[in-house]
């Protein structure tokens, strides 16, 4: 019979699957529970910002692919969305290229972003190229301030070690709760 995996070998062994899978549905909260990780030696830095960056590129490419295919129709259907979309699409149509390098740090309107610039002109291509870039600018900005906010709470208060299990799994429920409502909030 096999032991059961401590927390911390959890971690280690599917650290960056989760924040990867984590990131396709909630980015920052995965990639701070990752830096943390970074922090405490349980993960390495490069590779969970390669993990963060390659979630953010594929749910806006997503969120693209599906504005360019079924934007209108998703217009139509879905009212709510149809105001977000309108709320942003003066400034994607005036500034697509810095539409793409924001809107990952523009939280309320992250969907719609990538929606409307998939309604509009910009090909698929310098799309991509562009956003595989911004991913991976956002990712490490969002990396390396979790980085530096676990070292300063670290030095405030303390080592984390004795609390680590349970912070990680406080921080797991708060971050699929906040997934899940969410994905309930943008359904209505």
């Amino acid at each position: 019979m096999m032991a059961p995996m401590h927390l911390s070998e959890l971690v280690q062994n599917y650290g960056y699957v989760a924040v990867f899978v984590g990131g396709l549905f909630e980015g920052e909260t995965l990639l701070l529970l990752g830096a943390f990780a970074v922090h405490q030696g349980y993960l390495s830095l490069a590779p969970l910002i390669a993990c963060g960056a390659a979630a953010a590129f594929l749910t806006d490419q997503f969120y693209f692919h599906v504005g360019r295919r079924k934007g209108a129709a998703l217009m139509a259907s879905r009212p709510r969305m149809r105001r977000y979309v309108e709320r942003v699409n003066g400034f994607v149509t005036r500034h697509p290229v810095a539409t793409i390098f924001v809107m990952r740090f523009a939280w309320g309107v992250r969907i719609a972003m990538p929606l409307t610039l998939g309604m509009g002109r910009m090909r698929a291509l310098p799309y991509a190229a562009l956003c595989a870039l911004a991913a991976l600018i956002w990712s490490s900005v969002v990396s390396l301030f979790g980085l530096k906010v676990t070292a300063l709470v670290h030095a405030a208060l303390g080592h984390l070690r004795p609390y680590e299990h349970k912070l990680i799994a406080v921080a797991l429920v708060l971050a699929a709760g906040l997934a899940l409502f969410r994905l309930w909030h943008t359904r209505r």
